[in-house]
């Protein structure tokens, strides 16, 4: 009893959160109509919005409003300098002839500066108790499989070396999502602004 009470006091409150960085390219968007026109995924796939394109750095789960306004405290000491990012390399998890999750990988840079703001992050809220459960992999997300898992077969070298745009990370946002049939959708609760040296 005690445990429904306490799920239906959550689902009363809590939000379902996760800190990010938005993508704002809009070569991804090309990017998945150019991929879906060679693969024949149509119907084997979902694309994820353009809206929703992020780098999830750290998935926190459930989270109450109390919660919520001490990871905003720890999020206000964050600090980082703005940086680029491009996109390369098409992959899949769990892996390339089994994927339920298509995504486009940065480079070395990139992916090097995105593994130390997710890091920096983890430090700041690991005192409450929020920890990855697997270390932070710089990958966008797609597309997720609808049914069964599908096979890369030979995208990832049909991609390999061409230019898959870029983005400019000057924001980390502590988001909340809403899950409803037509998929989920993402808010902002908390920005934290990079500072230019």
């Amino acid at each position: 009893m005690v445990r429904k009470s306490f799920k239906l006091i959550c689902s009363q409150v809590c939000v379902r959160a996760f800190i990010a960085v938005d993508a704002a390219s809009n070569r991804l968007a090309g990017l998945q109509q150019e991929i879906l026109s060679v693969s024949g995924w149509k119907a084997a796939v979902k694309p994820v919005e353009a809206q929703n394109f992020h780098f999830t750095l750290l998935f926190l789960g459930e989270i109450n409003p109390q919660q919520a306004e001490s990871i905003k405290t720890s999020l206000s000491e964050l600090k980082f300098e703005p940086f680029s990012i491009k996109y390369q390399e098409i992959g899949a998890f769990p892996k390339p002839d089994f994927a339920r999750v298509v995504w486009v990988g940065v480079d070395p840079e990139g992916g090097r500066k995105l593994v130390a703001l997710a890091q920096q992050i983890i430090s700041l809220l690991r005192p409450f108790g929020f920890a990855p459960d697997k270390p932070f992999s710089p990958h966008l997300t797609l597309f997720r499989a609808k049914r069964g898992p599908i096979s890369l077969g030979s995208l990832a070298s049909r991609f390999h070396g061409i230019d898959l745009g870029s983005d400019f990370i000057s924001e980390v946002h502590l988001k909340k999502s809403d899950l409803s049939l037509s998929g989920p959708t993402y808010s902002n609760i908390y920005t934290v602004r990079a500072v230019t040296v």
